[in-house]
Order: C-alpha cells, then sequence, then structure tokens
C-alpha cells in the first residue's frame, strides 16, 4: 500500500509534520510505503503521475491544502484524509497532536469511508466550444475581478430564467460547501446528508436578491448579460480561467466522488462550533 502525503510548502510547520507523518508511517508498518509532496503547483506533473499511484492521500494543513490533495484523490479515486494545522478546517478531521495514534488507526483499517457528490464544471464559448472542464468539491464561482464594475450575470436553472443579478458574483456550491465561501455571501449552512446545491450571488445591489437552494440534480447556467470583459471563473479557490462575455458557465451533477476517511467523525455543529472558537482565538492573539 502507498499512501502519499500532500502539504502546502509555504509553511515551514507542514513540511516538518508531513516528514514526521511519513517516518511514523514507515516505522509502524513494514506493508507501508509514504512519500511526500507539495501541492501548491496544481499542474505539475509529477505530482499529478505519483498520486495516480497511491492508494491513499493525507493532507497536512487546513481546508486549502485539502481541497488541492482532494483534486487528486477525485481524479484518481482514491480516499484522502486530513491531518488540521490551518486556521478553520471543517473538511480535515484529525488535529495535530495525535499523529501515531492516528496511523495506527489508518494501518489497523478502524476508520469508515464518506462519499462526497462533486459537480461537473463546463465553460463553453458562444459556439458551443469547451474551453474549461473541472470537477468542484466546494463551489463554483463566477465572479468580477477585483476593480472591474458590476457584473450583470443571469441564471438560469433547468432551462427556466431564474434572476438577473447586479453583483460582485455568483457562488454555486454543494453541501461539502456551503460553509465555505457561499456562507460568507450570505448564503446558509446545509447540514450533512441534506443533498443540495446552494446558489448565492456575492454583494448583490438588490434589495429581493436571496441564495437559492435547488435539488442536487439540478442542472445550473450563468452567463454575463452586459458587456463586462473582466471576469474568471473559479472552481474549489485554485482552478481557475478566464470568462469572455459570450461564455456560458454550465454545472451539473457528475459522477465523480470524493471519499474521505473518517476515524472519528465529528458532530457537524459541534465541530463548526468549535472550529469557530478556535479561529476567533488565533485571530485574537495575532492580534
Amino acid at each position: 500500500m502507498f499512501v502519499g502525503i500532500f502539504y502546502n510548502e509555504t509553511k515551514k510547520q507542514n513540511i516538518q509534520y508531513a516528514d514526521a507523518l511519513k517516518e511514523a508511517i514507515l516505522r509502524l508498518s513494514q506493508e507501508l510505503c509514504a512519500s511526500a509532496w507539495s501541492v501548491v503547483d496544481q499542474r505539475d506533473m509529477p505530482v499529478c503521475e505519483m498520486a495516480s499511484s497511491c492508494d491513499l492521500l493525507i493532507s497536512v494543513g487546513g481546508d486549502g491544502t485539502f481541497l488541492k490533495t482532494a483534486y487528486h484523490a477525485i481524479l484518481n479515486d482514491v480516499p484522502v484524509f486530513g491531518f488540521n494545522l490551518g486556521t478553520f478546517g471543517l473538511l480535515t478531521e484529525c488535529d495535530a497532536d495525535s499523529p501515531e495514534q492516528t496511523i495506527r488507526k489508518l494501518i489497523s483499517g478502524t476508520y469508515v469511508v464518506e462519499d462526497r457528490r462533486t459537480l461537473l464544471v463546463e465553460v463553453r464559448s458562444q459556439g458551443g466550444e469547451l474551453l474549461f472542464h473541472e470537477y468542484a468539491l466546494n463551489d463554483c464561482v463566477l465572479e468580477r475581478n477585483a476593480l472591474s464594475g458590476v457584473a450583470y450575470v443571469a441564471l438560469s436553472i433547468n432551462g427556466a430564467m431564474v434572476d438577473t443579478y447586479p453583483c460582485n458574483g455568483i457562488v454555486v456550491a454543494t453541501q461539502t460547501g456551503s460553509t465555505a465561501y457561499s456562507l460568507s455571501a450570505g448564503g446558509p449552512i446545509v447540514e450533512p446528508g441534506n443533498d443540495v446545491n446552494v446558489v448565492t450571488p456575492v454583494c448583490t445591489h438588490s434589495i429581493d436578491s436571496r441564495p437559492i437552494v435547488t435539488r442536487a440534480e439540478s442542472i445550473l447556467e450563468l452567463s454575463v448579460c452586459r458587456e463586462h470583459g473582466n471576469m474568471f471563473v473559479s472552481v474549489d479557490g485554485h482552478r481557475n480561467t478566464a470568462f469572455q462575455d459570450t461564455d456560458t458557465l454550465r454545472i451539473v451533477p457528475s459522477d465523480k466522488k470524493l471519499k474521505i476517511v473518517r476515524i472519528d467523525p465529528p458532530d457537524f455543529y459541534e465541530a463548526l462550533r468549535r472550529k469557530s472558537q478556535e479561529r476567533r482565538r488565533k485571530l485574537t492573539h495575532e492580534i
């Protein structure tokens, strides 16, 4: 069994922790091999190729690192486990203080695997050419670039026109991503097990615009209905592409799922409350 450990090389503690995990895995089991790689460059082909040979991926860091690790896990259909060294860390499970105990449980198979749905995100030109194709675990965002003017974004769901939003952008989030950018933009928190999408306008210039909750099977399309020229699409916060005024963003259910390894699945609301308190303490200490 081959274990790949992914970390953010811009943070020294993550590098040290990843090395310690690798040594612990090799020390505790003769049947496991392990290597550690940075997730900073997602288009680094050697990393993509090495990830395809793994049986398990481990993320060392916060939710951002987990999402970048999940990118490889989704493409290669392998499970992923997260050690939390970040500030919030709702996707990650295990905190940094008990690595060896956690590794022993992984080796012994004392865990469950939780499936999380993904979205298929496509950008097509006016002529129908496929320009961008990615899978989203958390969310997909159509947004204006900084310092550009208000965007007028048209939303249709299952072929029916819903509304045109004067806004900074629109977030389409899964249940997994409901506690990320969508929440910051005023969207609802979705309890795990409710397989829905949340459509949340960002800084809308309208008093009657509200987030929309759709069925997981819904097909969503976004387009720009007034000339703008400075838009982009972002998937899970780290895979981006330019969006032209004549392009169409289409978001549909995906047949790919992320397999998250859970050793001691936390209560969702307890984890949300605890992580929020931890973040406030850290921010207060930093200030």
